[in-house]
């Protein structure tokens, strides 16, 4: 009989430290953070963002910016609300490798930026044909939106795990960077799907530009019509 309890204890001690003697290992966030980035930027999505944007030296409220505008007599009140708000919105037609579509409407500009694999143009005015587009080198405030975020890292600093958030429906894993010298802290956060679709991005730069944008609603997919710039 003692020995029969000798091996039920020992089997017993095996099952409570065979397989779990050891903690799960930690994965390191930056290299979460890529691995869904590269998701990102494989597969088809189109998303509409809510965006806010800041410009250095504007008013640091909308609340301050009412008072600035309406104070001296630019605006009425309803217009200054609406471009104090700094709220618009972006659709992004994403199709990597190399073709995106991003409509922005804000009280700043009414623009449309279309890449392609020959060229990168940004398209003002009504509608959308060669008449009102230009060839153009930077993708715009919300770039960070289609560039890979080692751009953003590699000059900031070390990556860190976010709380989880739910947005558009979706739960999101969130990552975020900081750093630069006092007065000029620099500070990006992502949150993306567990299949990789980038739902939120804020981008900000102590006394100087703040740019967000989140997600609203999501359809895994584009349109080819999308990328079809008319001649008029």
């Amino acid at each position: 009989m003692v020995v029969v309890a000798l091996v039920g204890v020992s089997l017993v001690g095996s099952a409570c430290t065979g397989s779990g003697g050891s903690d799960p290992a930690v994965e390191d966030p930056r290299a979460k953070l890529d691995a869904l980035a590269a998701q990102w930027g494989s597969r088809p999505a189109t998303i509409t963002y809510r965006t806010t944007e800041r410009e250095p030296g504007d008013p640091t409220s909308p609340h301050q910016c009412l008072r600035q505008m309406v104070g001296v007599g630019e605006v009425d009140v309803a217009t200054g609300l609406r471009l104090c708000s700094g709220v618009g919105e972006i659709r992004l037609a994403l199709d990597p490798p190399e073709r995106w579509r991003m409509d922005e409407v804000s009280p700043r500009r009414s623009v449309i930026r279309v890449s392609t694999s020959e060229r990168l143009l940004l398209c003002t005015g009504e509608g959308m044909d060669m008449s009102a587009c230009v060839g153009t080198e930077r993708d715009g405030p919300f770039g960070s939106l289609v560039d890979p975020p080692g751009l953003s890292i590699d000059e900031i600093g070390t990556v860190t795990a976010e709380a989880e958030r739910t947005i558009a429906g979706i739960r999101s894993e969130c990552f975020g960077v900081e750093g630069g010298s006092t007065g000029a802290v620099h500070s990006v956060e992502w949150c993306y799907s567990p299949d990789g679709l980038l739902l939120f991005l804020s981008d900000t730069v102590e006394g100087g530009r703040v740019v967000s944008a989140e997600a609203t609603e999501v359809y895994r997919g584009v349109a080819d019509g999308d990328f079809v710039v008319p001649s008029r």
